[in-house]
């Protein structure tokens, strides 16, 4: 069992002509010693093997320290057979038929009618598309509950983009 004090001196070995300042130093130890030393230890020296320069940087040896986990979780994995996929055939003319009827419900449901509209609607699925029954939800959010999109991909920024449901196929 390895120790990070042991990491420290493999990373100094390593690149020797680093001189840490303090700041660099809490910010490697903060990172790095809670971190499994064993793998630590594997993954300081492929960050070595991978990226020969005369510095070491905190992400090297942190992303090579993903990869030895997620290699070491896939490899010890189980892997379950899947079962086969459902094979739906919705029919488009009822699906667009029950789309029609659950806008006009929406249009003369309540506020408090919501909850009553999405259990319909979710009990329709098998025989209505599920993109069809997301967009009736979004609509019935909108004009019940005055809900704004709830379906979306956060950005690098923070920001949330909705999902255009009319690019999924």
């Amino acid at each position: 069992m390895r120790t990070f004090e042991e990491n420290r001196t493999a990373i100094n070995q390593l690149w020797p002509t680093v001189k840490f300042t303090d700041e660099e130093r809490k910010l490697w130890s903060d990172d790095l010693a809670r971190l499994d030393q064993d793998v630590l230890y594997d993954s300081i020296r492929n960050a070595k093997r991978t990226h020969d320069g005369p510095w070491p940087q905190l992400k090297w040896v942190l992303d090579c320290y993903r990869e030895l986990r997620l290699g070491r979780k896939q490899a010890s994995a189980t892997h379950v057979a899947r079962d086969q996929k459902l094979d739906l055939h919705i029919d488009a003319d009822e699906d667009q038929a029950l789309a029609k009827d659950f806008v006009a419900l929406v249009d003369v449901s309540q506020p408090a009618d919501f909850e009553d509209v999405e259990k319909r609607v979710l009990d329709k699925l098998p025989r209505m598309q599920s993109k069809t029954a997301v967009r009736v939800l979004k609509y019935a959010r909108k004009r019940l509950l005055g809900e704004t999109e709830r379906f979306g991909r956060v950005t690098d920024g923070g920001d949330v983009r909705p999902f255009d449901f009319k690019e999924i196929a």
